[in-house]
C-alpha cells in the first residue's frame, strides 16, 4: 500500500494532539475547560456494560439473535496462542511440539462444536426461541472447564496476580 501525503492535508502537531486530547477526555466523561460537558457523563448511572446492551439486542432482534444462537453453537473454538511463547522457526522440532498443542485442542473443540449442535438442534425442534439457544450455549459454555476456557480465549487469567 502506498500512503501519498500532501503539503496541503498536513495539520500541525500540536492540533492534532490537542483535538485527539479534547475527543479521548469526552469519551472518558471528563470536562474540559471551555467546553460543554458531554450528555452520557451527566448520568454515570444509565451506563451500561457491553455485554449487557449485546445480550438485550440478542433478547430485542430476532434475525440478530438467529445469528448470534446460530454463530455461537456452529462455529469451533480455536485455541488462543501468544506468538511471543513461539519458539523460533528454525527449530524445527520444537516449533511442531508447540504448534502441536493447538491441533490437540482442536480435536477437543471438535467435541464441543458437537455438544453445541445437538443443543442448537434439539432446542430449534422444540420451539425455543434463538434469543433461548443463544442464552443456553452461554451457559453451557460457562460450564465448560476453567482450562479448556482459558484455551479458547473465553476467560483471562492474570498471570502477575
Amino acid at each position: 500500500m502506498i500512503l501519498h501525503a500532501s503539503h496541503y492535508n498536513t495539520t500541525n502537531t500540536t492540533t492534532q494532539y490537542q483535538q485527539t486530547q479534547k475527543v479521548n477526555n469526552q469519551e472518558q466523561g471528563k470536562v474540559i475547560v471551555g467546553s460543554p460537558q458531554p450528555e452520557h457523563s451527566k448520568n454515570t448511572g444509565d451506563k451500561k456494560l457491553a455485554w449487557e446492551a449485546f445480550t438485550e439486542k440478542v433478547e430485542s432482534d430476532p434475525s440478530f439473535a438467529s445469528d448470534m444462537a446460530e454463530a455461537v453453537s456452529f462455529i469451533p473454538d480455536k485455541m488462543l496462542v501468544s506468538l511471543a511463547e513461539a519458539p523460533p522457526l528454525t527449530d524445527v522440532k520444537a516449533f511442531t511440539k508447540w504448534a502441536s498443542k493447538s491441533d490437540e485442542f482442536d480435536k477437543e473443540a471438535a467435541v464441543v462444536t458437537e455438544q453445541r449442535i445437538k443443543i442448537y438442534n434439539k432446542m430449534k425442534d422444540e420451539g425455543e426461541t434463538d434469543a433461548d439457544i443463544f442464552k443456553r450455549i452461554m451457559d453451557f459454555n460457562r460450564d465448560l472447564p476453567l482450562d479448556y476456557q482459558v484455551k479458547a480465549g473465553m476467560l483471562a487469567i492474570d498471570t502477575h496476580a
